[in-house]
């Protein structure tokens, strides 16, 4: 057992830490154990963890990310690093664990990334899905003024991430890039609620991934899977085998995001997920702005879902006419929605969205706040512009476009007129219709 206070860490919330803990930290790495964090509140800079190594936060530790972006990584600090003008985000982070083995991050303790130090706090441009509480960037968000990702495991082995409570990210709360064979569980996250890019965990390009038993609260996406290899070393890698179970979501964006980046991503199950909050309750998308041809999907689950107050509630979607991507297999069984929006499937471009089953789906139509004036003659086929056009008095349960091989198999509805239960455009091979039990 290495105690980072043998190394000369103070636990009084001002004394920078970063050279104690990362003391301790390459010295257990020469033999493996575990670091220990005791009770304290322990100011630091970016650490890096090392192979066959355990960092171990006990209960009353908090590890309290620097308010000054000098105390994190240079931006060149492993080849893998990447920042995001476009959000206004760095590439400095809190924990990096770069080409590691055997390593875990556990305790009863808490990792607080800071972001007030770094957000502003009145909240702008409230939205009509996602943000509709406003969102809120970096103080300076010209230079990118606050940390990147803050807890970063990149093309590592062996990872078990456990019973943390994660608070106040500046940006990702937990990235896992290039990864394989990763245990995170027990998970408490909370984020601003308005604080743009602070999702909970980002899987990219990783397999065999198993999540359970957290709980996320965050001013964007709780959980995204992602397929975007072209930063790693091994740009072959797939996004594959990752298991999603008993958790509750309370988000701004999307409780459950599958899609980014132009690799692959199959063989996803998620299951026994309570989503309270979110603009999108569960979406998949193939490109991510105008990125071609976009991330393949396939062959993903959803089952015993409950989606409450989400905007649009389930959205399968290509995401530009530039997408030639595919989308297929992809399942949804036991769902239990309230909802003001449609269950949306939109292929585009060179993307025709196929094999999408539906079975014992449960929706209640709720009324959104003011009806909205745009009619459906708006809708373009990127899946998005439906949200907006199909409410009020355009209103529709399910919307299908650019659609091959669709099962409704028992989905039920309660709240909207039975002769508006679809939109249908260049759809083949239909089976079942939602069902009104009003």
């Amino acid at each position: 057992m290495y105690d980072i206070t043998d190394y000369g860490a103070c636990g009084d919330g001002k004394t920078l830490n970063t050279s104690f803990i990362q003391k301790a930290l390459d010295e257990c790495g020469r033999t493996g154990g575990t670091v220990r964090i005791p009770p304290g509140t322990f100011l630091t800079g970016t650490i890096y963890l090392r192979s066959n190594t355990e960092l171990h936060l006990e209960k009353g530790a908090v590890l309290l990310g620097s308010p000054d972006l000098a105390d994190y990584n240079e931006e060149d600090a492993y080849e893998q690093n990447w920042f995001s003008k476009a959000e206004g985000w760095s590439a400095r982070h809190l924990i990096l664990a770069v080409e590691v083995h055997d390593v875990s991050l556990t305790g009863e303790g808490m990792i607080d990334g800071n972001g007030r130090a770094f957000f502003t706090t009145s909240p702008r441009s409230p939205g009509k899905i996602c943000w509709r509480d406003g969102t809120c960037n970096a103080r300076d968000y010209e230079h990118c003024g606050r940390p990147g990702q803050e807890i970063v495991f990149v093309e590592s082995t062996h990872i078990r991430i456990r019973d943390l409570r994660l608070r106040d990210m500046a940006c990702w709360s937990c990235y896992l890039y290039g990864c394989e064979n990763v245990q995170i569980r027990g998970l408490a996250i909370e984020n601003g609620i308005c604080n743009l890019n602070t999702d909970g965990i980002d899987i990219d390009s990783c397999r065999n991934v198993t999540v359970s038993d957290c709980l996320i609260r965050t001013g964007d996406d709780a959980i995204a899977v992602r397929g975007s290899p072209s930063r790693l070393k091994d740009k072959s890698r797939i996004c594959e085998n990752i298991t999603i179970q008993n958790c509750v979501f309370f988000v701004s964006a999307d409780g459950f995001r599958v899609g980014v980046g132009s690799g692959t991503i199959r063989n996803v199950v998620v299951s026994n997920i309570v989503i309270e909050h979110a603009g999108r309750g569960i979406h998949l998308q193939n490109c991510y702005g105008n990125v071609s041809p976009g991330v393949n999907i396939s062959h993903v689950f959803f089952s015993d879902i409950v989606i409450r107050d989400a905007a649009t509630p389930i959205l399968l979607g290509a995401g530009s006419e530039k997408s030639t991507a595919q989308m297929k297999n992809i399942v949804f069984r036991d769902i239990d929605i309230t909802s003001p929006g449609s269950v949306i499937v939109a292929g585009a471009g060179g993307t025709r969205i196929e094999n999408v089953s539906f079975f014992n789906v449960f929706f209640q139509v709720e009324a959104p706040e003011k009806e909205e004036e745009e009619s459906a003659s708006c809708f373009s086929s990127t899946g998005v512009s439906a949200e907006a056009c199909f409410r009020g008095a355009n209103y529709v349960p399910f919307i299908a476009e650019n659609a091959r091989c669709i099962l409704l198999e028992n989905f039920r509805f309660r709240g909207a007129p039975a002769e508006k239960a679809l939109f249908l455009r260049n759809v083949t091979d239909l089976k079942g219709a939602p069902t009104s039990m009003d």
